[in-house]
């Protein structure tokens, strides 16, 4: 499918390949999607080979914003549970948590998500039409597992939310999966892709695995304290700051590995996230 312009200012159109083409990449992102609900608590890191990128320009002078549509709150994220222990909780978890299997979906519904796409080379949606379709199979494949042991959560940004509303990862049922496709129909494409904030949360309560869908560039943090705005202002760009960050993270002792689905991206955006993914010690796919 022909991808589109997010908040990168420049972009290259991919090349139109023939509908049987589209067809089996089509297929091929929904069985990573399924492999993925399928394999949860095993976790594959596949090397990917670093390409060159780069994400969104950082703000200067008056275009720095203080606060942002989804991230005018920032003690929404810490509310939320991304499914590891957060720093603090008492001294571990309990012997009948030990065993549990998390998956928390992180998920861009930032204003690059209401942007159109193709979808096998003649039907019209908007990337997150196109990721909530993604995730209700991955949901369907969850509760299929019958799996009383596995757990999930999915958390948004551009505007913060999560389905647990600030409750433990909830269990991979029908029921939950029912309740949860009606969630995901009910999100609005709006707000800044603040990635930044949500993966230092995310980092800080450390779950084994998380799966990312994003639709478009990193924008600049909403907040940050004076160490890590300099830190920021040494970096190109938001994208190159955030890579630098997670590898960090992980140097420090942080194990979450961060898989990485594209919605509707450009070859250059592409490739920033690969070069992410395997910051992250994960993989990226196309869906």
């Amino acid at each position: 499918m022909p991808e589109t312009m997010t908040s990168h200012p420049k972009h290259n159109q991919s090349k139109r390949r023939s509908p049987a083409w589209s067809h089996v990449r089509a297929a091929v992102a929904v069985f990573a999607l399924l492999l993925l609900a399928a394999t949860v608590g095993i976790h594959a890191q596949d090397p990917v080979k670093p390409e060159a990128g780069n994400g969104a320009e950082k703000p200067k002078g008056d275009d720095v914003k203080t606060g942002r549509d989804g991230h005018d709150r920032p003690t929404t994220y810490p509310k939320i549970k991304f499914g590891g222990k957060k720093a603090g909780d008492g001294d571990g978890p309990k012997v009948a948590d030990t065993k549990l299997k998390i998956r928390v979906y992180l998920l861009d519904i930032s204003n690059a998500m209401a942007k159109s796409i193709t979808v096998d080379e003649s039907r019209e949606t908007t990337r997150l039409e196109h990721m909530i379709t993604q995730m209700e199979r991955s949901l369907d494949a969850l509760a299929k597992r019958k799996d009383p042991r596995v757990r999930f959560n999915i958390v948004t940004f551009g505007s913060v939310q999560d389905f647990a509303e600030g409750d433990e990862p909830q269990a991979a049922t029908d029921e939950n999966a029912k309740r949860a496709k009606e969630w995901l129909k009910k999100l609005e494409a709006k707000g800044e892709a603040d990635i930044y904030t949500m993966l230092s949360e995310c980092y800080e309560q450390e779950p084994e695995s998380a799966t990312m869908i994003v639709g478009g560039m990193p924008s600049a943090p909403a907040k940050l304290d004076d160490e890590l705005q300099k830190l920021f202002d040494k970096e190109e760009n938001a994208g190159e700051f955030l890579i630098k960050q997670i590898k960090e993270w992980r140097a420090a002792g942080k194990k979450t590995t961060l898989d990485i689905t594209g919605v509707g991206l450009s070859a250059d955006e592409k490739a920033y996230y690969k070069r992410l993914a395997e910051a992250a010690g994960g993989t990226y796919l196309d869906a």
